[in-house]
């Protein structure tokens, strides 16, 4: 009697990072945001007219202070060896002149906009972001008008966890500035 082969259990195509970022690069994704999370390609969508303008803020605010050497507004993180996502803005240790991917030893802060995301945001990102060792991490919260302030992972969880209120200064990792956020 014939019977069905069996598939193994994990039948989904995974990808290291260096074959994403060679898929990147041939265009295979033209036209498309996509990320890699831990061999898994995750499409995003689209970010709207308030993301962009939060995002854009943040972003001058952070050059305002630290200069536009050291902060980077929508880049590309290599995280690990499955993990390949992309950040609203981040805040380098030191000016990086190469055209590259980011990597956790490049950031002493990387920030997420969660006007439609804060799940994915205060969750998955998050977790990404403390396996990695990124020092800091903060989640823009324009629903509730909050920054979700992160720091100090200790295995692959953030030991500490704040809450700053829009309006009220919120310190940048690394110097003496702190910025307002409205």
């Amino acid at each position: 009697m014939n019977q069905l082969a069996r598939l193994s259990p994990d039948t989904r195509a995974r990808f290291t990072s260096a074959e994403f970022l060679h898929l990147v690069e041939s265009g295979a994704f033209d036209g498309m945001k996509v990320e890699l999370i831990d061999g898994e390609l995750a499409r995003m969508n689209p970010p709207m007219n308030g993301h962009s303008a939060a995002q854009a803020n943040v972003v001058f605010c952070l050059a305002q202070q630290i200069g536009p050497s050291l902060v980077r507004a929508e880049t590309g993180l290599v995280l690990d060896d499955s993990t390949v996502i992309a950040c609203d803005a981040a805040l380098l240790h030191e000016p990086i002149a190469e055209n590259r991917f980011l990597t956790p030893d490049d950031l002493r802060l990387v920030i997420e906009i969660a006007q439609t995301t804060q799940s994915r945001g205060l969750g998955l990102k998050r977790m990404l972001y403390a396996r990695a060792g990124i020092p800091t991490y903060w989640v823009i919260d324009g629903v509730r008008r909050v920054t979700h302030v992160y720091g100090d992972p200790v295995e692959g969880e953030y030991s500490s966890v704040r809450t700053v209120r829009f309006g009220e200064a919120l310190a940048v990792p690394g110097s003496e500035s702190a910025i307002t956020l409205d």
